[in-house]
């Protein structure tokens, strides 16, 4: 691919990767994934398609970062579908230090660069372990729960022989 003078810091995006994000703009598809090559210090493409939440654990390389873009689709209180642009950068601790120390140098850069080309990002993520990207983190993540009603919510638990002369009671979240 023809590297463009699309600069990102240091790094220098590909054409490939500027036509995706083209794409993703206009709602074609709702996940790409981001590699940087070291040596040619240019960001490219390495996915691009239409998936599922729960699709996106198998999209990550084992050991090896990458930046994603995902557009977040779901329906907010019964009402009309909400679509997100979200940033997902995974980084799994088994990687190793030289791409660990790249991917961060890297990153402010080249979110800024993707808000230029008019991505809209409205939640900037980071998972070391993709298992841990569930479609209930990230609703809660971009809709967090009113302290009030989480507060509300609590149950106070009398329990069943005396607690001694500490007292006791345990307080349950909702699952």
């Amino acid at each position: 691919a023809v590297v463009s003078t699309q600069s990102t810091g240091d790094m220098h995006i590909e054409d490939d990767a500027v036509k995706e994000i083209g794409k993703f703009v206009k709602g074609f598809i709702n996940f790409i994934q981001f590699a940087i090559d070291g040596k040619k210090e240019t960001i490219r493409v390495t996915d691009s398609s239409n998936i599922k939440v729960d699709g996106l654990a198998g999209k990550m390389p084992e050991g090896v970062p990458r930046f994603n873009l995902y557009r977040y689709s779901h329906v907010k209180d019964g009402n009309s579908t909400q679509f997100i642009p979200v940033f997902l950068y995974y980084v799994p601790e088994e990687g190793t230090a030289k791409a660990k120390s790249l991917y961060p140098c890297a990153i402010d850069c080249f979110i800024k660069r993707l808000q230029n080309l008019n991505a809209d990002i409205k939640l900037r993520l980071e998972f070391s372990d993709m298992d841990d990207m569930t479609e209930g983190v990230l609703y809660e993540m971009i809709y967090p729960p009113d302290r009030a009603t989480l507060l509300a919510s609590f149950k106070e638990i009398k329990p069943a022989k005396r607690a001694g002369k500490r007292g006791g009671w345990v307080k349950v979240l909702p699952v």
